[in-house]
């Protein structure tokens, strides 16, 4: 019997700063890898606020070049 790989769960990832605000629709991996890496100390300089929820909608367009988060 071979694995079977787990159902992928998909979430919302919201980024905002200052007047621009985007949603997207990921991965779970994917959403919160991109928002430990925006909130890390190299983004030290730029005001961003990012959640990530359940609060996932057909919509929501999937996050641009997901495949550089896997």
């Amino acid at each position: 019997m071979r694995p079977t790989n787990p159902p992928r769960r998909i979430r919302h990832i919201h980024i905002e700063s200052g007047a621009l605000k985007m949603d997207y629709r990921a991965s779970a991996k994917q959403a919160q890898d991109v928002a430990d890496e925006l909130t890390g100390s190299g983004y030290s300089g730029l005001e961003l606020r990012i959640t990530v929820d359940d609060n996932v909608t057909d919509d929501l367009p999937a996050l641009p070049c997901a495949e550089l988060w896997d």
